[in-house]
């Protein structure tokens, strides 16, 4: 008869010092201890472990083959244990034969996976703000008891934005493979419910009507109640509390006590309780000093609160800010008088002393910095055009002080000491300070050796490859700081998250300097078991995977599973992605990688309205200004966008434009990725354009085209092009190109390859750096052409900083269009159709031209069978070739936002290559192949978008031409072959120019 099975359990994290003595309970029984016997098989109850093979086997102390000890038992157990994938196990030990039979009975614990909402859901909350609310973490413990927690959470959630019927469950579902808990929030809404008339108590001073108006949460006079929202809610508190600080009641307090449902009514009722304090009243005693600005530097309007701390700030604020208009020796004060009839004053007594300039800041004692080095991290700034009586103020110069040490400290300068003194009557001059910056330096202290030990996985080399604190280094906190990071970061990023690093400084033989040692404790490596997504719904697994550089069996990088989740942010097509490790606290090696995914709307629609108002270039039957004249034209633009097409991140986008002078629609397909390259994108296009924004014509273009985008590195890209258009020209102003040839459809097939290098530190507004484009593109037969011409268009930008503030840009364009195969009765240069020549001449170009206005005019031509000459309309044609070279020289103007320009413009629009010329006069009427130039000053409004940009410019050369005073019709009738005294008198060729003024309001630096 066998003997009976006796069972060894251990519960949670505890071991039991009985677990020994449970082998001796069999002692008592038939079959004696089984303490020393073989151990003949181990198996596993369930067969599929929590555990990873791997794992198992390293913790696993008990073999077959090998003579049961009870301390190998309780050993296993810990280490079972201190995995976190274990609730529960329990030994099962039967003897068989001589032997015994080891049986490990396990309850895995659990994690959570994905947390979903679904159902009926008004939003607010949307679906994210659902989920939040259960406070669940990706990849954390799952614990039951908290879900009713979670449950309640979610309907708060849902009463305070008004749902006070809403239906909400929790359900679970388990993934046993993977130990995963997915919650899902089932959700049923209801209905909404709207405000009422809200109870007010309190001393409130505003009636009850002018409160309820402040809330917000009716409408004013059709007097229609809002639906709750707990935003709503919030700012209709915040609205009443500002309507009190409006009315100067900084100590007011407005506090919701309660919003009271009736579900009858489906109404809630909110309670106020209010208590309005007296008005406070803020004066500036002996210096004017606007309200506004008092506001601005006395910090009670800010916190809503009056105390004395915040006044104390205010008279610090207000110090800095006379100091900073050129008052040094400022002194301010403040008192608080007594409440009186409803009002209590502050006031701020301001002794401004006499009004000095700062000229001069002066730095003594530096050998090892040179001074601009030093001025570089300085706010203290003398007076120049831009800060009349300069930048200073004791906080500055502090903070200066301040900055100075920490420069010196952080390169080895452990005793330095800095310290300054203000020079009032600087050279004399009684309205003149300087201050003086004095440095002693003191030794620099350096590494005389580096030793860093517990290092087993990389070599000395890869670490002293990272650090620098080196041999011969200056020895800093800061240096050992980085050195911590930078080692930290390599063990993170392989694999190793529980690593840890110390420093220790000794001194070492020779003076100043030190022998330093890096300790390192490397932990267990960590490996990616597997990688786990969820959440996707219309997105293809295998297009997330592909974008996924985390693969099962590698080293579990911190670092890359951040990197990975930018990476797929970048797609654009997830509202949220969440990204953890599972049972990260663990002391198992192979672990869950997690990745839940919340994908975005996958519609997006813009519009636009907007309006120009410059000189216009629209064609026009009045051929009496061939320079355009101001007008007017308003915009409307529509974009909708229409993402993760296929489940596979391309996007599908619309694109519109309407104005009087131009209505444009394309139509895009791009594949951000293509072939999985982060740095490739490809795009098919579809455009139709009308554009009237040339004087001359209008032009219809209906397009398709294929465009590669290829980023070779983070400042270089490359875009390879392929379009097939069709190109109308209508609207021709000019008699002398009504000829069939021109009017008619012509298709143009281009290829085009673009260079892109942009190395500026700023794109919107560059203070250094360069720009570079080179634009190559041919039109030929063999693509469907029927025109063919090569282009060539080449544009060189740099950025020089000359001082900490100010900056000289130039930029130079070049660009020729070369026709070939010319047809039968065209000239070379009159072969290339009108809108696909060269325009210039604006904002962006020339200054000394409007828009589109540089180049050749129209000087009259035969036209017709008779070769009749018609004559001169002094209209542009544009041209084959471009030179254009721009400088400017930036600096500030006033304060921080306004900056100045002065500008230098030189180029034109030339008929041809052969034809480019550096002279500056115009030789007659009919010569525009010279360069003109254009000098002129500027200014610069930074915003958020790029400065707001106003430009005067004076045409030193504008052009001289001959033009016409009447309509089309009318230069028609005009017979050139008539005696001069029987012509009309409008045909008779008016002399005109471009004027020399010229001025452009526009967004973004010229280049």
């Amino acid at each position: 008869m066998p003997s009976r099975p006796w069972k060894i359990y251990a519960y949670g994290l505890v071991v039991y010092a009985a677990v020994a003595g449970a082998f001796e309970l069999p002692a008592r029984a038939q079959t004696g201890s089984f303490e020393g016997k073989t151990i003949v098989r181990i198996s596993y109850d369930p067969a599929h472990q929590p555990l990873d093979p791997r794992d198992l086997a390293r913790v696993q102390l008990l073999h077959t083959g090998s003579a049961l000890r009870s301390e190998d038992v309780a050993a296993t157990l810990d280490r079972m244990f201190a995995t976190g994938r274990y609730e529960d196990i329990q030994v099962d030990a039967e003897a068989a034969g001589a032997g015994v039979v080891l049986r490990f009975i396990t309850r895995n614990a659990w994690f959570v996976g994905q947390v979903s909402a679904r159902g009926k859901i008004s939003n607010p909350p949307n679906t994210g703000q659902i989920q939040n609310a259960v406070q669940l973490d990706l990849g954390a413990p799952f614990r039951p008891e908290v879900l009713p927690g979670a449950e309640k959470a979610v309907r708060d959630l849902f009463t305070n934005n008004g749902l006070y019927e809403a239906d909400v469950r929790l359900d679970t579902i388990r993934d046993i493979e993977h130990q995963q808990v997915n919650v899902e929030i089932i959700v049923n809404a209801g209905k909404r419910a709207k405000y009422e008339t809200p109870v007010v108590h309190g001393e409130t001073i505003l009636s009850d009507e002018t409160i309820l108006k402040s809330t917000g949460w009716r409408i004013r006079f059709i007097h229609y109640w809002r639906h709750v929202t707990q935003t709503l809610t919030r700012s209709g508190i915040d609205r009443v509390a500002r309507k009190y600080q409006k009315e100067d009641r900084l100590t007011a307090a407005v506090k919701l006590t309660s919003l009271d449902y009736d579900p009858e009514t489906v109404r809630a009722q909110p309670t106020l309780n209010i208590e309005a304090g007296p008005k406070i009243v803020l004066r500036a005693v002996n210096a004017k000093v606007s309200k506004g600005r008092l506001k601005k530097y006395v910090p009670i309007y800010e916190e809503g609160a009056v105390d004395q701390s915040l006044l104390v700030e205010g008279a610090r604020n207000l110090r800095d800010y006379f100091q900073s208009k050129g008052y040094p020796d400022v002194d301010v004060t403040f008192r608080e008088m007594p409440p009186q009839k409803d009002q209590q004053t502050i006031e701020y007594l301001i002794s401004r002393g006499p009004r000095r300039k700062l000229v001069a800041v002066r730095i003594e004692g530096n050998r090892y910095f040179d001074r601009s080095t030093i001025r570089d991290r300085m706010f203290l700034e003398p007076s120049s055009l831009a800060l009349h009586w300069g930048r200073y103020s004791d906080a500055f110069r502090r903070r200066d002080e301040q900055a100075i040490t920490d420069l010196y400290r952080a390169n080895g300068f452990r005793d330095v000491a800095v310290s300054s003194r203000v020079v009032a009557g600087y050279r004399g001059k009684p309205n003149q300070i300087a201050v003086t910056f004095v440095i002693s330096e003191g030794p620099q202290w350096l590494v005389a050796r580096l030793k860093i030990s517990g290092a087993t996985y990389f070599k000395p080399a890869v670490l002293n490859a990272v650090v620098a604190s080196g041999q011969g280094e200056p020895y800093s906190d800061v240096s050992i700081g980085l050195d911590r990071n930078q080692i930290l970061n390599l063990y993170s990023s392989n694999g190793f998250p529980r690593a840890s690093f110390e420093a220790r400084a000794t001194p070492a033989s020779e003076p100043h300097q030190v022998e330093l040692n890096y300790t390192i404790v490397e932990g267990n490596q960590e490996f990616v078991r597997d990688v786990l997504v969820s959440g996707l719904k219309v997105t293809r697994p295998e297009m997330v995977n592909r974008n996924l550089p985390i693969e099962a069996g590698q080293p579990l990088s911190s670092p890359a599973i951040q990197e990975a989740q930018r990476n797929l942010y970048d797609l654009g097509i997830f509202a949220e992605i969440d990204s953890a490790v599972q049972n990260s606290d663990g002391d198992d090696r192979y672990k869950y990688v997690l990745y839940n995914f919340d994908e975005a709307h996958r519609y997006t629609l813009n519009v636009g309205l907007g309006a120009e108002i410059a000189q216009l270039g629209a064609t026009t039957s009045d051929l009496a200004a061939p320079t355009g004249g101001t007008g007017f034209t308003p915009r409307l633009t529509v974009d909708l966008n229409r993402l993760n097409v296929w489940g596979l991140g391309h996007t599908v986008s619309f694109q519109g434009r309407v104005s009087t002078l131009e209505q444009r629609a394309a139509v895009s397909y791009i594949d951000p990725r293509l072939f999985n390259d982060p740095n490739r994108t490809v795009t098919f296009s579809v455009l139709y354009d009308n554009a009237r924004d040339i004087r001359t014509f209008a032009s219809h273009r209906e397009e398709g085209s294929v465009q590669l985008s290829q980023k070779f590195t983070r400042a270089t890209t490359a875009l390879f092009r392929f379009a097939y258009r069709r190109v109308t020209t209508s609207d021709v102003v000019i008699p002398a190109l009504l000829v069939p040839t021109f009017l008619q459809p012509v298709h143009i097939g281009i290829v085009s390859t673009s260079l892109i290098q942009d190395r500026r530190d700023n794109a919107l507004d560059p203070h250094r750096g360069m720009y570079n484009t080179l634009d190559v593109a041919l039109a030929t037969s063999a693509l469907g052409s029927q025109r063919n011409f090569g282009k060539i268009l080449g544009r060189n930008a740099t950025y020089y900083p000359l001082t900490k503030n100010v900056v000289f840009a130039r930029q130079l364009t070049v660009g020729a269009i070369i026709p070939y195969n010319t047809p039968a009765g065209l000239t070379a240069a009159d072969a290339v159709p009108l809108p696909e020549r060269f325009f210039g001449g604006g904002d962006i170009s020339l200054r000394s031209f409007p828009e589109n206005q540089a180049g050749p005019r129209d000087t009259g031509s035969p036209v017709g069978p008779g070769g009749m000459e018609t004559e001169p309309t002094g209209f542009p044609l544009g041209g084959n070739a471009v030179l254009i070279n721009n400088f400017e020289l930036r600096f500030p103007l006033f304060g921080n936002n306004i900056g100045g320009v002065l500008f230098h413009d030189a180029g034109n629009i030339y008929r041809s290559f052969d034809d480019i010329s550096f002279r500056f006069h115009q030789k007659n009427s009919q010569d525009f192949n010279y360069m003109t130039q254009a000098v002129g000053f500027g200014i610069r409004y930074k915003t958020p978008v790029g400065p707001l940009r106003i430009d005067l410019a004076y045409s030193i050369n504008p052009p001289r031409f001959e033009g016409f005073s009447g309509t089309v019709q009318q230069l028609l009738a005009c017979n050139p072959n008539l005696p001069p005294n029987q012509l009309p008198s409008q045909c008779t060729p008016v002399v005109q120019s471009i004027s020399h003024f010229q001025y452009f309001i526009s967004i973004g630096q010229t280049f």
